[in-house]
């Protein structure tokens, strides 16, 4: 059993259209079948469940998000690679920016570059391509 705590998109996990969350990769993946609690606000004084559901599929990528391209400075780069483990590194393939939507809406964003901009802010050091994400489906 997995707890996982939210503080955007409330509204978007209690009607149902949030059904994925990407976090960063953990010791002990969540593996399909597994047990989820989802939580607003978890650790603090308004703290609430939201719904318990069981994780029906999981797959890992990784994100690069630079808000200015580095070589023109003028335009964000975003780049959404989706990986296997264990060698996340052999097989990965990138996402199309069709795919990459999907996977923003899918997770409650308007699109992806909603996502990158988000990413980056939360886990700026993790947006390079090196840091492994899960995204985890209900």
């Amino acid at each position: 059993m997995t707890y996982l705590g939210f503080t955007v998109f409330k509204d978007k996990l209690r009607d149902g259209s949030k059904r994925q969350t990407i976090r960063k990769l953990r010791k002990h993946p969540i593996v399909v079948g597994e047990k989820l609690y989802l939580y607003w606000h978890m650790r603090q004084k308004d703290c609430e469940k939201i719904a318990e559901a069981t994780c029906t599929e999981t797959f890992f990528i990784t994100i690069q998000y630079y808000p200015a391209f580095p070589t023109t400075g003028d335009s964000p780069a975003l780049r959404i690679d989706r990986h296997s483990l264990p060698s996340p590194w052999k097989d990965g393939r990138t996402l199309t920016d069709s795919e990459a939507d999907d996977l923003a809406r899918k997770d409650g964003f308007k699109d992806r570059w909603e996502l990158g901009r988000m990413f980056f802010h939360m886990h700026e050091k993790s947006v390079d391509g090196n840091a492994i994400f899960q995204v985890i489906r209900w």
